[in-house]
């Protein structure tokens, strides 16, 4: 395990710049270098993607990643190859020429990651299997969207273990930024993982300071968060519960001289990628989105998340949240809500005793999530 991670480190300062790995980057690749299944609960900017990015330079042959979105698979795959390494997807955005040019890769043995959505993973399973071919390392990042997305929105989550099966149960890395103790062991029943090796590190994030602000009308909701916007020196990210109401409050901060560009899936994939393109490369970009932008993205002056109403669940408010201040630079992650919203919002109950209550709104996070912690570093109730 040692000589593993001596290697690890070696590939992270020759493809990666750095100089030593994090704590908790350590304890992930110790057991999976070792030929242990793990699952890995690291809080945003712990460094999650080089968890299995390393381990797929030191293994033999082909590491296959499931990614959630588009957006995220590009981002990660345009960064691996600017760094020299072979790295592919396989998704929607490709024309035919340009899929049989990765799968004449990926068959020729040119590829050492491969990205793809859950849908695509069940026909390259089979295919896999009818050609002999078995990944070195599955890698399923965000692995929540099992618990929060699997049910509903994106079924094939729910079916990874039998693509696993498939695959020929392959090693398995699991990865996530926050999950309960119930997700934890959801996530690895799904995947047929029982014996993984579950590493969970502190969620608390001191840099970020976290704000509930009941309002009458959206009307003062408006008001409030033009006056958030116009003290950050910074990128800010608004999220909302609908495409319409996305466009709707892009739509009302540009008609005050604020320029804020809408994304949700209603879009094209090419206007998506452009405004995430935008949103990466000016340290000042203003984006009102649904819940899943931001995911992966490494993007790190982001001084300002704000939530135009309560998230669907209190572990998805953080997840959404904790893409403020990657960088480690103190940053606010502010909730606007009025009553009517909890009537239609479908927010489940520990999201709605977060935003009813005057209580810490650090412990109530943490806790939720399984950590208590004694002191808060920054709240609008403790100061």
């Amino acid at each position: 395990m040692t000589g593993g991670l001596v290697a690890a480190r070696a590939l992270l300062t020759q493809h990666f710049g750095y100089g030593a790995l994090r704590s908790s980057q350590g304890k992930v690749l110790g057991p999976l270098l070792a030929g242990r299944d793990v699952l890995a609960v690291l809080p945003t900017g712990a460094g999650k993607s080089l968890c299995y990015q390393l381990p797929a330079l030191m293994l033999d042959g082909l590491t296959l990643v499931v990614s959630p979105l588009i957006a995220l698979m590009q981002d990660q795959v345009a960064a691996l190859t600017g760094r020299g390494i072979r790295a592919a997807y396989l998704n929607s955005t490709l024309d035919a020429a340009g899929q049989s040019r990765v799968t004449a890769e990926l068959y020729g043995g040119g590829i050492k990651l491969l990205y793809c959505a859950p849908e695509r993973l069940d026909s390259l399973a089979r295919e896999f299997r009818a050609r002999k071919l078995k990944p070195s390392l599955l890698a399923v990042d965000e692995a929540h969207c099992i618990v929060e997305w699997g049910n509903e929105f994106r079924p094939a989550y729910r079916q990874l273990g039998g693509h696993r099966y498939l695959l020929g149960d392959p090693l398995t890395i699991a990865l996530t930024g926050s999950a309960t103790r119930a997700a934890r062991a959801e996530i690895t029943n799904v995947l047929r993982i029982p014996h993984a090796h579950v590493v969970v590190e502190s969620f608390d994030r001191p840099n970020l300071r976290f704000v509930v602000r009941r309002i009458r009308d959206d009307r003062e909701r408006f008001v409030a968060l033009r006056a958030l916007i116009a003290r950050v020196d910074g990128s800010v990210i608004i999220y909302t519960p609908t495409r319409r109401l996305a466009e709707l409050v892009a739509r009302a901060l540009l008609r005050v001289n604020l320029k804020a560009i809408p994304y949700h899936a209603g879009l094209t994939l090419e206007t998506r990628r452009q405004t995430l393109l935008e949103f990466l490369a000016n340290p000042a970009s203003i984006v009102v989105a649904t819940t899943a932008f931001g995911m992966g993205i490494d993007k790190p002056g982001v001084r300002l998340v704000a939530h135009w109403g309560p998230a669907r669940s209190l572990e998805a408010y953080y997840q959404e949240a904790g893409r403020a201040g990657r960088d480690g630079k103190a940053a606010e992650c502010v909730l606007l809500w009025k009553r009517a919203d909890l009537e239609w919002s479908g927010s489940d109950g520990p999201m709605r005793r977060y935003v009813e209550r005057q209580w810490c709104r650090r412990r109530a996070l943490l806790a939720h999530l399984g950590e208590r912690i004694t002191t808060c570093a920054g709240c609008d109730v403790c100061g």
